[in-house]
This record gives structure tokens, C-alpha cells and sequence, in this order.
């Protein structure tokens, strides 16, 4: 859904310019900051909310999102506009928060990571290709106020089609036996015979620092990213004389969802950390070969750099950030620290809803995208200091004080 409807929104940024007369700033602040906000809320209530039943509120996120998309289409001015993509972007950060803490609770250790890769970069991206079909096929018929209403309101049909499927998943085994302490449950529904519920033991002095890493590859990663999802098609797609939808099909469709697809298939194998660090170093050569080459360069070579940082992108923190909040911490506070790392990503999308638009008009696309370069290396410099997950049972991470170690994730 956060992949049809941030893509759909840049999609149709000029149009929402025009209806309801906003400036670069005004129109950025209206369609991204109001719905990244929502993220931030989204992720900070129902990551405390998680620790009384994953279950309970996986359904609560998608109806969120079905009712906010519908609304967009009614909406008269633009801070109607702002509220409902804040209640948007409220069930968005919740779903951030419960769908890879969920699929992670359920995965054994062999293909936790592809399992969380479809989930994840796979479907954000599916969603950006889906609104941009939607784009493609609505905008040039419709009348431009109508047009745009259209394609963010059918951001809807997604979420409301997994609203029911969504409350009819079981409990998580490891919710049920680390936090809820029901052996009995967990017997009836998995077949896991446990004595008694083993002890953790939530050890904050060893959480905060991989923590605070784990945020910190989310902020950057956000910072660097979103400048080209917000951006690209309009922006960069005008300087390399592309028209904005065509250049967004080609980047989804030839460079994005191959490196999803590339992540899903290597990163059980060759581990979170390397993928994400080669990704960043990836996204930060190939953002600077843009920036003083492909800028001046042909149609051909421009959308080549581009995508290729694209590729790179998915293929590591595209696909991988969103791992490291529920991989390396134990149950009891897994939506917590889920949360956290949400929410630093959505403070990097507001510093580049903020801060790009004003680097744009002050410098240009070259000094904007040197930066965003330079943010790139610096995650991939701050992702080597994390631990590897990959092959782990997350029970390795439970802080266990009694040894005692259920075997149900081999």
C-alpha cells in the first residue's frame, strides 16, 4: 500500500498542483509530509500495541488504509487532504510495524530473509508498479481534477482486499509462548510441546546500541531513497526529457523489482549485512555517476545510472532495513523496537520531503543528488557495525535466563 500510494502521489504531483494550488513546497508538504507523519503514528502506537496480540490488531492496519485511500477521492481542499492522508499513512505505519513482525514470528531461520523479502521490497514495489499503470491508464482520460482523485482513492482495493483474510490468521507461536506464556495454546495450534514457558529477559544495555544502528541504516536509507521516489518522476524525469510515467515504469519494471527479486533469492545465503552494505556503496557510486554524467548524457545512459542505483538499492537496504527491528530482539519487545526503526525511516522521508525541494531550488539536481550519494556510503559504513541474522533461529535473541530453548523455528 506505502508503494502504490507514495508513487501514485509523485505520479500525480503536478496535478494536485494545479487543483488545489500549491507551490513545490506546499503541494510536497500536502501529499508526503501529512502521510509520513500518519507513519510515524501508525508505527509508535501499534508498535506498543503488538505486545497484547499480533493477531488483534493485524486487520485494524489495512482497514486504516481502505478508509483513508477512499476518502482522498472526496476531499475540497488541501488540508482536507492532509488529514485523510494522515489517517492513511496511520494504518501504513502500522502495517510496517506488524506484517514483517508477524512473517518473521511464523519463518524458520532457513528463509526468513525471503519470506520477509516478499513482504516486503517486493510488495512496495509491486504496489509502485501497479499505481503506475493505474497512472498511465486514468490520467490521460480523465479530467485532471478527477484523474488524480481516481488513482490515489484506488490505492483502497488492496488494502480492503486482505482486511478479512488478514483477522483470520492465528496467534504467532512466539507471541503465544514468550509473551502470552499459553504452552496449551501453543500446543493446540503448532504442535510444540513445551513444558513451561521459558523466562526472557529484555537486557536494554545490550539492545540500545544495535538499536540505534538498526535506526540509524532505516534514517539514511529513507534520506537517500525517497528523493527518487518523490522526485524522480517528475523532477529528474523533465531534466533527462522523459516523460514522468514512462520513466517510472522503466525503473520499477527493468531495475527495482529485478534487485527485489535478486535480494530474495541471496540474502538467506550471503546474509543481511553484506547485501545491504554492497547495496548502499551500490546506490552511492551510481547516484554520483549520475549526477556528473548522466545528467549531461544521452536518454539512454541517464535512465541506465539511474537505474542501476535503483538495482543496487533493492537488491540491499530496499529489501533489508526493515529486517533488522524484528530479527535481532527478543519477543517481548519486538514490536517496539520495529517500531523505532519505522519511525527513524520515516524521520529520513520527512528530512528529504523537507530538505530536497529546498536543495533543488537553491543548487540543483546535481548538488542534490552528490549529497544523496554521500548519504548512500554512510550507510553502508554504519550497516557493517550491525550482527548478522541470516541462519539465526530468533530464539538466539531471547535473552533466555533459564537455557531451556524451544526448537519449533528449524
Amino acid at each position: 500500500m506505502d508503494g502504490y500510494d507514495l508513487t501514485a502521489g509523485a505520479l500525480v504531483f503536478s496535478l494536485i498542483e494545479q487543483s488545489l494550488g500549491q507551490g513545490l513546497t506546499g503541494a510536497s508538504t500536502v501529499l508526503f509530509l501529512s502521510i509520513i507523519l500518519g507513519n510515524a503514528t501508525g508505527a509508535l502506537l501499534f508498535g506498543y500495541l503488538a505486545k497484547h496480540g499480533r493477531k488483534k490488531f493485524y486487520g485494524v492496519d489495512a482497514a486504516l488504509m481502505t478508509l483513508g485511500a477512499i476518502a482522498q477521492a472526496f476531499v475540497t481542499n488541501a488540508v482536507e487532504l492532509a488529514v485523510v492522508r494522515f489517517l492513511l499513512g496511520v494504518g501504513i505505519g502500522a502495517d510496517y510495524v506488524l506484517s514483517p513482525l508477524i512473517n518473521a514470528e511464523y519463518a524458520n531461520r532457513r528463509d526468513r530473509g525471503k519470506l520477509l523479502a516478499i513482504s516486503g521490497g517486493l510488495m512496495w514495489n509491486v504496489g509502485a508498479l501497479a499505481s503506475t499503470l493505474v497512472a498511465l491508464a486514468l490520467v490521460p482520460s480523465l479530467p485532471s481534477d478527477v484523474a488524480w482523485r481516481a488513482v490515489l482513492a484506488l490505492g483502497s482495493v488492496p488494502a480492503l482486499a486482505v482486511v478479512y483474510f488478514r483477522r483470520r490468521f492465528p496467534e504467532t507461536p512466539r507471541y503465544l509462548l514468550y509473551i502470552k506464556n499459553d504452552v496449551g495454546e501453543l500446543r493446540e495450534k503448532y504442535g510444540v510441546e513445551v513444558r513451561e514457558a521459558p523466562k526472557v529477559s529484555v537486557d536494554w544495555g545490550k539492545i540500545a546500541v544495535p538499536l540505534l544502528l538498526a535506526a540509524l541504516t532505516w534514517y539514511l536509507f529513507d534520506v537517500a531513497a525517497y528523493a527518487g521516489v518523490f522526485f524522480g518522476p517528475n523532477v529528474i524525469a523533465e531534466k533527462i526529457g522523459v516523460n514522468g510515467i514512462v520513466f517510472e515504469l522503466i525503473v520499477l519494471g527493468l531495475f527495482a523489482i529485478p534487485g527485489n527479486l535478486i535480494a530474495m533469492a541471496t540474502n538467506d545465503r550471503f546474509g543481511r549485512r553484506a547485501l545491504q552494505a554492497l547495496g548502499f556503496a551500490g546506490m552511492g557510486a551510481a547516484t554520483l555517476a549520475f549526477a556528473f554524467y548522466g545528467l549531461n548524457a544521452g536518454v539512454t545512459a541517464a535512465l541506465a545510472l539511474y537505474g542501476l542505483s535503483n538495482v543496487m538499492s533493492q537488491i540491499g537496504p530496499g529489501t533489508i532495513v526493515g529486517f533488522w527491528g524484528v530479527e535481532l530482539f527478543p519477543t517481548p519487545i519486538r514490536g517496539v523496537t520495529s517500531g523505532v526503526t519505522v519511525i527513524a525511516g520515516r524521520l529520513g522521508v520527512i528530512t528529504t520531503t523537507l530538505a530536497v525541494p529546498v536543495l533543488l531550488q537553491a543548487y540543483g539536481v546535481q548538488t542534490a543528488m552528490v549529497v544523496l550519494a554521500l548519504v548512500s556510503f554512510a550507510g553502508a559504513g554504519v550497516t557493517m557495525a550491525l550482527r548478522e541474522p541470516s541462519q539465526r533461529s530468533l530464539d538466539e535473541f531471547e535473552f533466555l535466563e533459564e537455557v531451556a530453548r524451544p526448537e519449533f523455528t528449524e
